[in-house]
Parts: C-alpha cells; structure tokens; sequence
C-alpha cells in the first residue's frame, strides 16, 4: 500500500503554498513554528523567538524533612563535654531481703543500686563549595549559597537519622575508638528484642513489645518502623473492617493504622523512611575508590557448636541446606567491594536443631594500601543441600552483621582466636527491624555539644566552601524501656 504525501507532489506546484519542491515547503514550516529545540546552535527562526519557560520552584524529587522522624523527635539537651556522664539507679535494694523484723530487733541493711555510666560525642560533617562566578548570575531557584546549604542539612540529617537506629560504636581496630556512636539496635538491652523469624508483622507483636516494656516499669509511647510492615498491619485489617450505614459520600475505603492501645499504653506509629532494610552485597565499591579499603581476599566457614546456640533450624526446618557468604571491608570512607562468594559446608537439620553456629575466618588482601578498620557479613538464604556452586550475583546476599578488624596486616586474619567470629542467624538476611519505646527524657536523649552549626572555610580561590557540622551522642538511660522486634518478614 502506497501513503500520499508532500513527496507525492513535488515539482508539480500543486502543494498549496505558492512553492514549487519540498525543501521550500520544509524551509518554510520551520520558519513559521516555534518547535521544540533548546541547545542555541538549533534555535532559528521563530524559535530564536520563543522565552524559555523555567518553572521557578525547584522541584525535589528526593526525601524532604517529612522523612526525617525520629530525629525530630528525640528528645534533646546539651552536651558540656566530649565525655556524657551520668548515674543510674538501678534498684532502691535488693527486694529479696525481708522488710518483716522482731520487736525491737534493727532491720537489714539494704542499699539502693547506683551506677556512673558514659558516652563519647561523636562528630559528623559535610562541605560544600559554590565558585564565585555561580554567585553573579542570576540563579532559577534563589541564593544558590542559601539552597545548597538546605541540601547539606538535609543530607547530614538523613545520615544521623540513619544512625540514630544503625550506628556501631565498635567499628574500629582493637584499641581505637570508632567514628560512630552507637544507635538504638545496638543500645536496646540484648534480652528486650523479640524475634518473628521472617514471619509478617501481627497486632500480637506489638503487644508483646509493649508488655517486655511494661514489665521493665516502662510506658511505651512509639513506634518506629518503614512502611512495608505498617501496609501488612493495614492489610490485615481488611478483613475485619467495617463502615457504617448509611456510607459515606466520598467513598473512601482503606485503613490507615495511627495509634493502637495496648495495656502498657498507647503506641502512636511512625512511618521511619530510613530504618532501611538491611542492604545486599555491593558489586562494585560503596565510596571513593580510592579511600575505600581494600577488598578481602578470603572467607571460610564452618559449622561447630559454640558457646551460644545457633538459630538455622527457624531458616530450614527438618531440612540439610547450604548457605553462601559474601564479605567486604569498611572505614569511614566506605566499603570495599565484595570478596568471592563462598559456599559453606552442607548444615544438616540435625545439627540446625542442636544449635550449632557458622564460624568465619576473614582474611586481609595480599598487599594493603588501605587496611579495613571492620567488616561486614553478607549472607544467603538457606539453599538447597545439593547446591554446588554460591550464587554469583551480590544482591542475592543480604546483610547480617558487622565486626571490627583484629588485623590490618597483610594477609592477617580476623578472629586471631578461632572460632570467636560466629553467625548464628541471630539476624536473618533480607528482613526488616521495628523499635517500640517510651520516648521521655529521662529514658532517652541526644546530648549535643553544639547545634547544628555552619562553618565557613578560608577562601584559596575564586570558590566560597563551607562545612556543616553536628557534634553529639544519643543516650538510652533506660535500655530495657526500649524493645526491638527483629527479623520481620513480609506479606
């Protein structure tokens, strides 16, 4: 089938615009239209003409401070030192003592419990530079010094954020002190967590939270976790939701859970964008390449049983499976990339049942231009017994846990003593992790030594720089008034 066109006629003069071929017909259509063209070596014609159109506001299509909640929560107060001290009470006296005494004989001496405990304030900054000459144009979106600095704040804000639930203390070689301070997973008391082994989250959950809590002579008042176990909350409600006759006009449907009572109080939900599920084994270097460290040479593993019992079997039941690890290496810079896979020995079910634990031995690159400070374990889900070969691909590996380095040495090994570097699934890959508390000042606080702060640099060139500082430490007084619920899987 043939289409008739402008070709159709060309040389005929029968085109309807007083031109005799099509290249004065197309001539004549660019200059009559504005078109679409940007770049200044297309625009001709009519489009010479046309005022570009900038829509004013600049439009962030990434988080806000909307995201920001739990840092806009926590409570705050002033630091005074690089060290946080304070005292606890932990009992009035020992309630084994009987209060009951003879007629005119003395009670027991019973003495109240009181303990100094402290915190290191750590530091956390971002710079930012804009040339000189960005700051005579005329900018679309307002001062450029001033949005830029909105975008340092808000990126600073997110890492604390970030790190008010993540942060680890201990990332650092034996005998140094490590850049972060420790969040809320690792605060919270070791006994105040419950573990739902992958299973979705249940009003039940939270109610058993809540009574750890209550039964620690804490209130709990929050609830902090991502969306996704918040919707399956939601979810299951569908089933149970009703609406009033007659309905309503708008014909809303859906249910958005807020608050939920329980006996030890009532639990207002927060929707925290950046409790981030644990992430998958990177493919390539997460930081400079070249301030990273450099990646790990080896990984083995072998099951044994060790002096705290594993948890496979909540991962494979009565079945034997294998499991495959991933291992990078990080400082303060970033992580390295992934080391090679290795595919563990096969754990049969007998032994998941008897507790028995991964043991890993980590060991450093040949040569060393840049040690690890810690390492971070990445792990499969339970495969199948007769899996041969560890899957290739790094996002089938989810992060389990961190662990400082015992050597920076060249080929050195992490643990010097074998087999006190374990997994025992106490968190299984590719999970989420909730936090319910009682969020008062005298259970938890953000000491800060100053406040958010911006500090100008000394000018070198024709470039204005600056630094955004915050310098503080978060104190959990109470860590038995927080619990964690771990392991949370998905709907």
């Amino acid at each position: 089938m043939y289409s008739i066109g402008l070709n159709s006629y060309d040389g005929l003069g029968l085109n309807g615009f007083g031109v005799s071929n099509i290249e004065q017909v197309q001539g004549l259509n660019k200059a009559l239209t504005a078109g679409y063209e940007s770049s200044p070596e297309l625009q001709m014609g009519g489009a010479a003409l046309r005022v570009e159109s900038l829509e004013e506001s600049l439009k962030v299509i990434t988080y806000t401070d909307r995201q920001i909640c739990f840092w806009r929560d926590i409570p705050k107060s002033p630091a005074y030192s690089t060290v946080e001290e304070w005292n606890e009470q932990e009992s009035y006296g020992n309630d084994f003592y009987g209060p009951f005494v003879r007629e005119g004989e003395p009670p027991v001496e019973n003495d109240s419990v009181i303990r100094r405990k402290s915190s290191l304030v750590k530091y956390m900054g971002t710079m930012r530079a804009i040339s000189h000459t960005a700051t005579l144009i005329q900018p679309a979106h307002g001062d450029l010094i001033a949005k830029e600095n909105e975008s340092g704040i808000l990126w600073l804000l997110r890492q604390l954020e970030v790190h008010l639930y993540r942060g680890v203390s201990t990332l650092a070689p034996p005998g140094q002190e490590g850049e972060q301070f420790d969040g809320l997973s690792k605060m919270i008391s070791p006994n105040s967590f419950i573990d739902i082994e992958g299973s979705p989250i249940q009003e039940q959950d939270f109610e058993e939270a809540s009574n750890l809590i209550g039964y620690n002579f804490g209130y709990p008042t929050d609830i902090y976790c991502v969306l996704t176990p918040l919707s399956d909350l939601s979810k299951q409600q569908y089933a149970r939701h009703r609406r009033s006759l007659p309905a309503g006009d708008d014909g809303r449907i859906g249910q958005s859970v807020k608050v939920m009572d329980t006996q030890a109080g009532s639990l207002r939900f927060n929707a925290a964008r950046f409790i981030e599920r644990l992430p998958a084994a990177p493919s390539s270097p997460r930081g400079p390449a070249n301030k990273t460290p450099d990646a790990v040479s080896a990984v083995s593993v072998a099951f044994a049983p060790g002096s705290s019992l594993g948890e496979f079997d909540k991962n494979q039941g009565s079945q034997d499976a294998r499991y495959a690890y991933i291992v990078t290496a990080g400082n303060r810079f970033g992580e390295s990339t992934s080391s090679a896979p290795f595919l563990s020995p096969i754990l049969t079910a007998a032994q998941a049942a008897a507790g028995y634990e991964a043991q890993l031995t980590i060991t450093n690159g040949l040569s060393l231009s840049r040690p690890p400070d810690y390492f971070i374990v990445y792990r499969t889900v339970a495969l199948r017994a007769t899996t041969t070969v560890a899957p290739a691909n790094t996002g089938a590996y989810g992060e389990i846990f961190k662990t400082r380095a015992q050597s920076q040495a060249n080929s050195g090994v992490t643990p010097l003593i074998p087999g006190t570097l374990t997994d025992t699934n106490k968190v299984m890959p590719f999970t989420e992790e909730i936090y319910v508390g009682e969020l008062d000042p005298q259970v938890i606080t953000f000491r800060q030594l100053a406040p958010l702060m911006k500090l100008d640099l000394s000018v070198m060139g024709p470039s204005y720089r600056w630094m955004i500082l915050l310098y503080g430490v978060p104190i959990l007084f109470a860590s038995r008034k927080w619990c964690k619920i771990t392991n949370v899987g998905r709907l």
